[in-house]
């Protein structure tokens, strides 16, 4: 539990570093703060299209594997009535 106890206490000092650190980006930023806010909009917006991007990718990638197992199990399902009908005809 030494370990949680340490973690415990360094929370102040992260907070006070993070306090400083936001007033130092305020008090020394390059641009305005509706430039600074149009920034991080269009920033966002970048990402956000990049993730529909990343995630039509995963779609099509996922409908091409389920067509690959679809066609495996068809496969599967007409080597396996071949088989019955074969014992079956040679049953009888």
């Amino acid at each position: 539990m030494g370990g949680r106890d340490s973690w415990i206490k360094s929370i102040p000092a992260f907070g006070i570093g993070l306090g400083v650190g936001a007033a130092l980006g305020i008090l020394f930023a390059p641009r305005s703060g509706r430039d600074t806010r149009d920034l991080v909009v269009e920033s966002a917006k970048g990402s956000l299209d990049g993730a529909i991007v990343a995630g039509e990718a995963l779609k099509e990638r996922a409908q091409d594997s389920m067509d690959q197992v679809k066609g495996q199990v068809k496969r599967a399902t007409e080597v396996g009535e071949r088989a019955y009908r074969e014992a079956k005809s040679s049953a009888s």
